[in-house]
């Protein structure tokens, strides 16, 4: 562990051991949790909670100071994010009770859905295309080129989103079926390159892009860019050929 790593994991557990004193002791207005849940237990919950969504107590509990939870009104229903996370704890608990009716013989012992199944660390339980997405119908491509670089520099190595090669190529890929949209394709394929220079897939994806565009003459180029980073690829000694014997 590193220097930096040992502050942070002190300041952690010495946040946590306070927070944990701030909390009171009995509970009132439990509807999900059990009435007579031990604290420790509620704690540990809560405290899952937290940690499935990337957010702090006062997310869903009434209150404005995120460090001094003796200031939290933790019985209140005010907020509607506490309403929901009911909801979402009745949802799970459904989900796994039926799991266990329906495939409990051969489900693995690990396999529960959690709020982590959905959330992965992010408040909002969105995929990366979903985000993508939702920003270029608002604000246009440039807008959403700017949304992908900084979701990557703030979550990389993270499970809140998938950056890995193909998770672009597959938005692209939706993207071109709309032609009005191709254009926007072709650039996140473009910003792909930039993370991924040696994808043969973007490639690929680009040239079938410019395909659909009717601009054959790219859609070769960049059909030859990626057999000469995947010359072994059956589908693409296949689609080439293909093409070729259309002219």
């Amino acid at each position: 562990m590193s220097a930096r790593h040992a502050v942070v994991a002190a300041v952690w557990v010495a946040w946590a051991a306070t927070a944990q004193a701030q909390i009171p002791d009995t509970f009132t207005n439990l509807k999900v949790l059990p009435k007579d849940i031990a604290k420790p237990e509620l704690v540990r919950v809560m405290r899952g909670f937290s940690n499935a969504l990337g957010v702090r107590c006062i997310h869903c509990h009434k209150g404005d100071d995120a460090v001094d939870l003796s200031k939290v009104d933790f019985a209140s229903d005010d907020k509607e994010n506490k309403r929901i996370a009911r909801s979402m704890m009745g949802m799970t608990e459904g989900i796994n009770a039926s799991l266990e009716t329906d495939i409990g013989a051969v489900r693995p012992a690990h396999l529960e859905v959690t709020c982590f199944t959905c959330h992965h660390g992010n408040r909002r339980p969105e995929t990366l295309a979903h985000a993508l997405v939702s920003e270029l119908d608002r604000n246009g491509i440039d807008s959403t080129l700017v949304k992908y670089r900084r979701l990557r520099e703030e979550f990389y190595g993270r499970a809140a989103y998938d950056f890995s090669e193909w998770s672009l190529i597959a938005v692209a890929e939706d993207l071109a079926r709309d032609p009005n949209r191709a254009g926007a394709a072709l650039s996140l394929l473009n910003e792909n390159l930039g993370y991924y220079p040696e994808s043969a897939g973007t490639y690929a994806r680009a040239a079938e892009t410019y395909l659909a565009m009717g601009d054959t003459t790219s859609a070769m180029t960049h059909f030859g860019k990626a057999q000469a980073l995947a010359p072994e690829d059956p589908w693409l000694k296949r689609r080439v050929e293909r093409l070729k014997a259309k002219k």
